[in-house]
């Protein structure tokens, strides 16, 4: 058997060189090379021939058609697809990537989990004019479409054939990429809270950082206390309550340590038939003193204004239920 196996091998190795063999007979490489999509490296073809976009994930492979060794990534033959090496998946905005994996936090952002890391690039990247090309550049979001793109204008007016499309065009303010000393800065969203009551975490993953390099970064989330249900919320004249303020200041209460200062916070309500959730929130940092002498300080949201929409599957209140967090506003993070 031992020696089948070696025979087998051995006529493996001779078949793989004879395909690249094969396959490498041909080195013409085109006079103007396209641009990869965000994200995807531009690396030697197996060939050693021309420069190519590495294959993702799942994409077809051969002896020339090389797959991402960046993320981790090689060619099974026997399958002819892109495949990840072992390691480790990436959690973001409560969703699971395997190593390997191309994803888009938004139409506008790009994703790749590399072994537990994130490398994220911007999918959108309107080249502006130059003052020679036009001299009243005006950037505009055309409906139904993720990025904006700038177009020529006669003294800031759209131009003729622009104006007759003027219903499917809106304006949008400029949000460039935000650079820092060189570091393009990368920030998810924040995730869901961990739980519907109580104390939870949620986090997200950000280079906004001295060494530009991706964190996991958390906070502490409360969306309304345990003993609030919606029998002690819900009356017979209001059957609807988003946004709830707390009617006193208090004094924040974790593993047996208090809030060095009070605060009046909202709280997430109820409403009939629908799930509530924050829509609105702020992170703000909170020092906790214990009764050892010790003091921590974490990070704590801080929700700002609450939604109510339907229950997926009909069950209200679900604790696993996912909604987006949007309109976050960080500050001294």
């Amino acid at each position: 058997p031992t020696g089948t196996f070696i025979w087998f091998k051995f006529n493996q190795c001779i078949f793989t060189q004879r395909s690249e063999a094969r396959e490498c007979q041909d080195c013409t490489c085109p006079d103007t090379p396209g641009t990869c999509p965000p994200g995807v490296s531009r690396i030697m073809d197996g060939c050693d021939c021309c420069k190519m976009c590495a294959k993702q994930l799942n994409e077809p492979c051969d002896v020339r058609m090389r797959c991402d060794h960046h993320k981790g990534l090689y060619c099974d033959m026997s399958a002819g697809l892109c495949k990840a090496s072992p390691g480790v998946a990436c959690y973001v905005g409560g969703s699971w990537y395997d190593n390997g994996q191309t994803f888009q936090l938004s139409c506008k952002v790009t994703c790749s989990c590399i072994d537990g890391d994130i490398a994220c690039m911007p999918t959108c990247l309107p080249h502006k004019p130059s003052i020679r090309e036009c001299r009243h550049p005006r950037l505009i979001h055309r409906r139904g479409e993720c990025c904006e793109e700038w177009v020529c204008t006669r003294n800031g007016r759209l131009d003729p054939g622009i104006e007759l499309q003027e219903h499917e065009v809106k304006e949008r303010p400029v949000q460039p990429v935000v650079f820092r000393e060189n570091c393009m800065v990368q920030t998810t969203e924040w995730s869901d809270c961990s739980k519907s009551c109580g104390f939870g975490v949620s986090n997200r993953v950000s280079n906004d950082n001295a060494d530009c390099k991706l964190k996991k970064e958390m906070r502490l989330c409360n969306i309304r206390p345990c003993s609030m249900t919606e029998s002690t919320v819900i009356t017979r004249r209001r059957s609807c309550r988003k946004t709830i303020r707390h009617s006193s200041r208090v004094r924040f209460s974790l593993s047996g340590c208090l809030s060095r200062d009070t605060y009046r916070q909202k709280y997430c309500g109820f409403c009939t038939g629908k799930c509530c959730g924050p829509k609105v929130s702020k992170t703000i940092k909170v020092q906790f003193n214990c009764e050892s002498g010790t003091n921590f300080t974490r990070n704590m949201m801080m929700i700002k204004k609450c939604s109510c929409s339907s229950c997926p599957n009909d069950f209200l209140n679900l604790s696993t239920y996912n909604r987006a967090m949007v309109g976050d506003m960080e500050t001294d993070l």
